[in-house]
């Protein structure tokens, strides 16, 4: 979504655009997975009068405006991504922590089955697959458990 078309969406809501959500949203838009916590963390520098809670209800108007959707790793909080960005699911590694996001249809076979299983409709972009990344195994060495 380009910065004008968002901020029609704002305006068309009856929202402001204010310097602080166009902070905000820049942030979501360039840190990797952020946090309401990163991206303040990330702002406050420049813009110290900016609060955490400013941050969270910047998010859900933005949210409820669909300009950013949220997933969710595990019992952390929620990361944000631009709504208008591919589908993709998030890999965690249980060793070291990285997450690495692949294209959403390499999980459409797995989503399909289980829905054919057992009803169950599975929306695999709005949390994360957890397992062991490449690096890990191969620090692992052949034949041991990564984890």
């Amino acid at each position: 979504m380009s910065d004008e078309a968002w901020r029609e969406q704002l305006r068309s809501h009856g929202q402001r655009v204010t310097p602080q959500r166009e902070a905000i949203l820049r942030a979501v838009q360039d840190l990797p997975h952020p946090t309401a916590e990163s991206i303040h963390a990330h702002l406050v520098a420049a813009e110290p009068g900016l609060s955490l809670s400013t941050v969270y209800r910047t998010l859900v108007v933005l949210q409820d405006l669909g300009v950013v959707t949220h997933a969710h790793f595990g019992s952390g909080p929620p990361v944000y991504h631009l709504a208008d960005r591919p589908p993709h699911v998030h890999l965690s590694c249980l060793r070291c922590g990285a997450v690495t996001s692949v294209p959403g249809e390499l999980a459409a076979g797995f989503a399909e089955e289980v829905g054919a299983a057992v009803g169950f409709r599975i929306d695999p972009t709005h949390s994360a697959v957890y397992g062991v990344c490449r690096a890990c195994a191969a620090a692992a060495g052949p034949g041991r458990p990564a984890q």
